[in-house]
């Protein structure tokens, strides 16, 4: 491959696309470098770690994402952030993973936070408990596609299938007879909403309460 004009900037898009076709285990900087036509201590000079390195991988990532909340109710611009989060990390898996190794440090990729929070209190939170439920948002979302990632779902619906088909009746009388519910939520995007409907009324509910 031709040697690349580099920037951090163009070296981290470089490093999301290789993320995407080979995912996080495979990744190192001597792959990336090979992929860049270049030396690894070349990207050494651009990023002093790894982990640098996947910071900026992030904000790449981020940056793919349109933060901006529509001009509409709290709930719709919380459910549409929802959504646009989902849908970036289901474009780029190895987000999870990185996620899970680091924490987000650098302001773009807080740009959802701050959109979401937004909302939260337009809806009437308190800013203590707009940020608890912002909280409970991310996971929701984070854990939805890191357990039920829309790639995988078929051969996860056949897998919870025979699982539930191997319950003794007897022991298991109700989740024997429930292999059609359970394979319906093992993923997709109606059970994501689903599930952030019903997220979506808790916090209704919770600024009715006061």
């Amino acid at each position: 491959m031709a040697t690349r004009t580099l920037s951090r900037a163009s070296i981290a898009a470089a490093a999301l696309e290789l993320l995407d076709r080979t995912g996080l285990e495979a990744f190192s900087m001597r792959r990336l470098a090979d992929e860049l036509g270049v030396g690894t201590m070349t990207l050494y000079g651009y990023f002093r770690s790894k982990s640098e390195l996947l910071d900026a991988v992030m904000d790449a990532a981020a940056s793919e994402v349109d933060a901006n909340a529509p001009d509409a109710s709290w709930r719709d611009r919380a459910a549409a952030l929802a959504r646009t989060t989902r849908a970036n990390l289901e474009r780029h898996p190895s987000l999870v993973q990185i996620r899970l190794q680091q924490p987000i440090g650098r302001p773009s990729q807080f740009r959802i936070t701050e959109s979401a929070i937004g909302a939260l209190i337009d809806a009437g939170l308190p800013r203590r408990e707009a940020a608890r439920a912002f909280r409970v948002l991310f996971t929701y979302t984070f854990g939805f596609v890191a357990f039920s990632p829309t790639a995988t779902a078929g051969e996860a619906r056949r897998d919870i299938r025979a699982a539930h088909a191997s319950l003794p009746p007897d022991e298991y009388p109700l989740l024997s007879s429930m292999a059609d519910d359970a394979v319906a939520a093992a993923a997709g995007d109606e059970q994501f909403d689903y599930g952030l409907e019903l997220l979506l009324d808790g916090i209704e509910a919770q600024v009715t309460r006061g």
